[in-house]
């Protein structure tokens, strides 16, 4: 068993990225990771409440204008950094953005509840999934929430996920939450935000996937060369041959 886990530690590790610490998780779970997990690099500080207010107001052909919601929705999220914004585009296209830091759980409760509570009825919740970077890259796609949902003759779909410190290095976390009204049917509208998102907003807020440093091994073959490689066979000889003593000791 400590060989397994001393194999999987040191596989994890040299496949990772080399400067792993700087990277985030984005998930759609705020208070744990789950299989929908992407880590990334952000080229914004989301727990940074002036480098959230710095986030660009014209993203593509798409241009921003910020808003606020009552004092008492303030007072109720309980939240550091909020930023929320319009984009519209030249086709009068329009999506809400909402960018929420807060260390209070109670910040990041379902969103269903919220729409819920002010009255809408949900009428599918799912996981979206988005293209962050090259197709190519098996770890590009970025999953979100989904919600669609509606009051009387008004449809909207929701597209929501978090991120926070891999390492610990911060207890704060961040939501980004995208909604846009529902004017012909839910897959134009679908399509629109994928199309905001993929094409413009994942290029404002991330460095893209396909442009990511070398991973910890490469990182120390090209550093020391023969010696890296050989340091690298022994990293994984030392635990398999833990293995298979324990198998024989077993025997």
């Amino acid at each position: 068993m400590i060989g397994i886990l001393l194999l999987s530690y040191v596989s994890v590790l040299l496949l990772s990225q080399e400067d792993i610490t700087d990277y985030t998780v984005a998930d759609t779970e705020y208070w744990r990771e789950s299989v929908n997990r992407l880590m990334l690099k952000t080229s914004y500080d989301y727990n940074n409440e002036e480098e959230v207010k710095a986030f660009p107001k014209t993203i593509g052909e798409w241009k921003g204008s910020d808003y606020r919601y009552p004092d008492g929705i303030y007072k109720l999220l309980k939240a550091k950094v909020l930023l929320s914004r319009t984009y519209t585009n030249n086709d009068g296209n329009l999506v809400w953005m909402d960018i929420i830091n807060s260390k209070v759980g109670e910040s990041f409760h379902k969103q269903r509840i919220c729409v819920e509570g002010a009255g809408w009825k949900i009428n599918k919740e799912s996981i979206a999934e988005f293209k962050i970077g090259e197709s190519t890259n098996l770890f590009a796609k970025l999953r979100a929430n989904r919600l669609d949902y509606s009051k009387k003759d008004q449809k909207q779909i929701m597209i929501y996920w978090f991120m926070f410190e891999k390492l610990g290095a911060k207890d704060s976390v961040a939501m980004i939450r995208i909604t846009s009204p529902v004017t012909t049917n839910e897959t134009d509208t679908y399509n629109l935000i994928t199309g905001f998102v993929e094409d413009n907003l994942f290029r404002t807020m991330y460095d893209q996937v396909g442009q990511e440093n070398s991973t910890v091994a490469e990182n120390i073959m090209n550093t020391y060369g023969n010696l890296g490689k050989v340091a690298i066979a022994m990293g994984i000889l030392i635990p398999i041959g833990i293995i298979f003593a324990g198998i024989r000791l077993k025997n």
